[in-house]
């Protein structure tokens, strides 16, 4: 069975301090055999074993983590999704990611957290801004919206 989050549920599992939630997953007794096994639980992992089952029907599949699943560099990272990459096939597939988790929420019934935002990265000197300049020039080829902002620019928006 499915369960589904709602905004009242979530109130009411942190007003009763969050004791009323059922396990969310399972924690079965290995098989003897599995048609895959993934190393990793992380969001490389996880996207691999859901891909495997949504679009090829391979759903006989193991995830092992040492850890805690999304606990590695997926839980404590940037958790930045961009598409601002030089070449178009790398532009394409980012921008297909993108595409992808903006409807993961809905498609998994469960709140990735996922929330699409800018990004402002910083040049500390004339050759870093020559570089930046470059890089923006490649990445507006591609067709990926990006711009080069003046330091009036970034005092505006910041």
């Amino acid at each position: 069975m499915t369960r589904h989050y709602s905004a009242l549920s979530l109130f009411k599992e942190g007003v009763a301090g969050q004791t009323g939630w059922e396990k969310a997953w399972r924690s079965p007794e290995p098989k003897p055999r599995y048609d895959a096994v993934i190393v990793g639980g992380g969001g490389h992992g996880l996207a691999t074993a859901y891909y495997l089952a949504k679009n090829h029907g391979v759903t006989n599949v193991a995830v092992l983590e040492k850890g805690w699943i999304g606990g590695g560099n997926t839980g404590r990272n940037t958790t930045v999704v961009r598409s601002n990459y030089f070449y178009p096939e790398s532009a394409a597939i980012y921008g297909l990611a993108h595409s992808l988790y903006k409807r993961l929420s809905k498609d998994l019934n469960y709140n990735v957290m996922f929330s699409a935002r800018g990004i402002l990265t910083l040049a500390h000197s004339e050759a870093g801004m020559e570089t930046a300049a470059r890089s923006v020039n490649a990445i507006q080829v591609n067709g990926i919206d990006c711009e080069l902002f003046s330091v009036e620019d970034v005092r505006r928006v910041v």
